[in-house]
C-alpha cells in the first residue's frame, strides 16, 4: 500500500500471554475478561511502541503499511514494524549480507552446546542451522532458527551461540554487521 501503517497505542507486555479459544463465543459479560497483551520475550530490547499498529484499533485508512509478505508496518516476510522476517521493532538498518566485498565472520571462540535431557535419552542426533547477525564488534546480536532439530535442541544451539564471539566481517577493511549462517552439530559418543 502507498500509504503508511496505520498507528495506534499498543497492550502492555505480558510475560504470559493467552490465546483465546478457535470457537468464538460471544459473551458479553465474561466472568473472567483477559486484556489484550502483546508477546514479547522478556529480554527484548525496549520498542519504540510508535512502529506498531494496535489492531483492536477504530477502523481508519486501510493500510497495514508498505510492508511485503504478510508484514505489519515496514516490514518484509511476516516483520511487525520495520523488521524483517518472524521479529517485530526497529529492524536490521545496516546489516550486510556477505558477497560485493563483505568478508564472512570468522569464528574466534566456540562453546560447544549442552545435549538436552529427553534428546540425550532418545540418542537423537542432527545439526542445527541458525541465521546470526554478527556484529562489528564480533559479537552475536541476532539469531533465528533456519532449520530446527527439536527435543530441545533448538534452544540449546541458541544458547551456545550466543556465547560465541567471532573476528567480525568486514567491509573496505571496516569491520561491519554482517548476516552469518551457523550449522551447529549434535552428536553422542
Amino acid at each position: 500500500m502507498p500509504l503508511p501503517a496505520a498507528k495506534g497505542a499498543l497492550p502492555p507486555r505480558a510475560i504470559r500471554v493467552y490465546v483465546a479459544p478457535l470457537q468464538v463465543r460471544n459473551n458479553e459479560q465474561p466472568m473472567l475478561e483477559l486484556p489484550p497483551a502483546l508477546d514479547v520475550p522478556p529480554d527484548a530490547p525496549n520498542l519504540n511502541l510508535a512502529q506498531f499498529g494496535n489492531p483492536l484499533a477504530d477502523i481508519g485508512p486501510l493500510s497495514n503499511g508498505r510492508g511485503r509478505g504478510g508484514s505489519i508496518g515496514e516490514g518484509q516476510d511476516g516483520g511487525v514494524g520495520n523488521t524483517r522476517g518472524n521479529s517485530y521493532g526497529p529492524g536490521f538498518q545496516g546489516v550486510r549480507s556477505l558477497g560485493g566485498g563483505v568478508t564472512a565472520p570468522r569464528v574466534l571462540v566456540k562453546i560447544e552446546p549442552e545435549y538436552s535431557e529427553e534428546a540425550r535419552k532418545a540418542r537423537y542426533k542432527g545439526s542445527v542451522m541458525l541465521r546470526v547477525i554478527v556484529d562489528e564488534h564480533g559479537a552475536v546480536r541476532h539469531i533465528e532458527v533456519s532449520r530446527p532439530l527439536g527435543l530441545g535442541l533448538d534452544e540449546k544451539a541458541v544458547d551456545a551461540v550466543r556465547k560465541w564471539r567471532f573476528q567480525p566481517g568486514r567491509q573496505d577493511g571496516k569491520p561491519v554487521p554482517v548476516w552469518a549462517m551457523v550449522e551447529v552439530f549434535f552428536r553422542l559418543l
